[in-house]
């Protein structure tokens, strides 16, 4: 009970905080239109594919984590092996 308090105390908090400074409008200005708050422009296009891109894939990255461990460890004794022929 008193966990499941401070849990609501600090979603709160946060909650209070990201409303005070606009932290959703922000969030969403950004995301659909590429508005920096303190910049006169929008960022371009092509710099907001590029910032949509890393984030696809650092997202698909870290879902996809161990599946690529097991990969590499299944391959790591076959570069092995193709280093020392060479």
């Amino acid at each position: 009970m008193r966990q499941g308090v401070i849990i609501a105390s600090l979603i709160g908090s946060f909650l209070v905080f990201a409303l005070t400074i606009d932290l959703f409008d922000t969030l969403f200005m950004f995301v659909l239109f590429g508005i920096i708050p303190g910049r006169v422009e929008p960022l371009s296009a092509n710099q907001m594919l590029l910032i949509y891109a890393v984030a696809s894939l650092g997202t698909i990255a870290y879902a996809l984590r161990g599946r690529i461990t097991l990969l590499v460890r299944l391959l790591a004794p076959v570069a092995r092996q193709h280093s020392r022929a060479s």
